[in-house]
């Protein structure tokens, strides 16, 4: 419907007000829902006058344009007093005002004109598109996706903000009659039972685009409840927001298929550090670490656990650093955890049960292995390192704080009763020396990951209770 339409409209609904007078003593006890004998008789001039200086006031005051203002208030004031209107309308509008409430209609009409009048002015140059959402939604990153694309682009080398993202122009342009100025939107997302509400604003300027990103908080429990990919739907809304009020111009949803915390899936080809993010799997907070410790303590001098300080049986730290991963390494390999692969869950990724689960399954694999003996040793204080190499992973630790020599353990032989931690550590060394050459650093074959890193980038441990 076009702005002259919608204004003809309202005014019909204008002069609803002023042939009110002429019905409002139509019953003489009000029986029939009207006015009664005694009630006070409508003066029409007053009403109209109020109407047609209150409402083209408050249109002034939002229209912004005094050309544009003129042109309303002339459409109401001739469709109101057209005597055209009044002949072929009269009867209809008055059979259709006999259950009227009075004293609410003129806020009803002065409403109905000033909100779709005021709302269509808002929104008439705005328009959106979802520019980015997520097809697929893995648990482990979930709320950490806002970092994880933080500086992502697409194949064009387009800013794409995740999980999703709107695309929003204003179309008005500077040339126009109507005058032109900035909008400023709100883009509200959510996933229904699943996410908080998201809301994010910005300016948009006239004849341009921007893109909007919205950031999603999910609800752990929720994550943490799902043994099997779901699919979801995201809820897109963008408004205008003017007066402090919001007015929607856009809504949409997208469907989306989220994924157990315990899958490592494939995500976006560009992602910065993208096996960096195995950190999420590194949990020292998690329960059972204080019971772990205090096994640990029992076995070093003194019942004293340190993290980078020389015992006075060694005669170096890197002696006493070995001392401790020698110590929970054997804490460890008590618990009796077996090599067993694990079952799928469905996804399309790897799946990777954490440290809590793993002493609690008493089993894992190897990548499983080096989390659950990296968590230990953060929680005491090391500086950890995860070497990754094709098909196979182990840990190492710093020899002394802020070294750049690395002690390493081959954390499979904890499933091996026999084993020593010397057998694991020589193991350990011996892998690295095989494997991790210089071109295999540079071609991504095999990476070292230093956990401080990690942390100071922002990756941080799943709560997995």
């Amino acid at each position: 419907m076009n702005t002259h339409s919608r204004l003809s409209f309202f005014a019909i609904t204008a002069f609803t007000a002023f042939t009110i007078a002429f019905t409002a003593c139509s019953g003489e006890d009000g029986k029939d829902g009207i006015a009664g004998k005694d009630a006070e008789e409508v003066d029409v001039d007053s009403l109209a006058t109020a109407i047609r200086e209150d409402v083209t006031g408050t249109l002034w005051d939002s229209l912004y344009a005094e050309p544009y203002v003129d042109t309303v208030y002339k459409i109401l004031f001739d469709n109101t007093y057209s005597e055209k209107w009044m002949d072929s309308i009269r009867e209809a509008l008055l059979d259709s005002l006999k259950e009227a409430d009075y004293d609410t209609l003129y806020k009803q009409l002065y409403d109905s004109i000033y909100n779709d009048i005021y709302t269509q002015n808002v929104i008439r140059t705005l328009d959106a598109s979802v520019w980015s959402s997520k097809d697929d939604i893995y648990g482990a990153f979930a709320n950490q996706y806002p970092l994880m694309y933080k500086d992502f682009k697409d194949k064009n080398k387009q800013k794409a903000p995740m999980p999703v993202s709107i695309t929003v122009r204003n179309t008005c342009e500077s040339k126009s009659k109507v005058p032109c100025r900035w909008k400023k939107i709100a883009l509200k997302v959510w996933i229904e039972g699943v996410t908080d509400t998201s809301t994010t604003t910005e300016f948009v300027n006239p004849d341009t685009s921007i893109i909007i990103g919205s950031s999603l908080k999910f609800d752990m429990d929720y994550l943490l409840d799902l043994s099997a990919p779901k699919q979801e739907q995201y809820q897109i809304r963008a408004y205008a927001l003017e007066n402090d009020r919001e007015i929607l111009f856009y809504s949409t949803s997208k469907p989306t298929t989220i994924h157990p915390v315990q899958v490592n899936g494939a995500e976006l080809a560009g992602v910065v550090n993208r096996n960096w993010w195995v950190g999420v799997w590194i949990t020292p907070n998690m329960d059972s670490i204080s019971t772990i410790l205090a096994e640990v303590s029992k076995k070093l001098p003194s019942e004293s656990l340190k993290a980078y300080q020389k015992y006075s049986d060694d005669s170096t730290v890197t002696e006493s650093a070995a001392r401790v991963a020698k110590a929970v390494f054997e804490v460890l390999q008590k618990r009796n955890i077996k090599y067993v692969e694990n079952d799928g869950i469905g996804s399309n990724g790897q799946k990777i049960n954490y440290p809590i689960e793993i002493l609690r399954s008493k089993q894992a694999v190897c990548n499983e292995f080096s989390f659950l003996f990296a968590s230990v040793l953060e929680a005491i204080g090391f500086e950890v390192a995860i070497i990754t190499i094709p098909n196979h992973m182990f840990v190492g630790w710093t020899v002394e704080k802020g070294s750049s020599t690395v002690d390493l353990i081959e954390t499979t032989f904890l499933s091996n009763k026999d084993a020593t931690f010397e057998d694991a550590n020589d193991k350990g060394h011996e892998e690295f020396n095989e494997e991790v050459t210089q071109e295999a650093l540079e071609s991504g074959d095999a990476e070292i990951i230093m956990l401080p890193s990690i942390r100071e980038f922002g990756i941080m441990p799943n709560d997995i209770p």
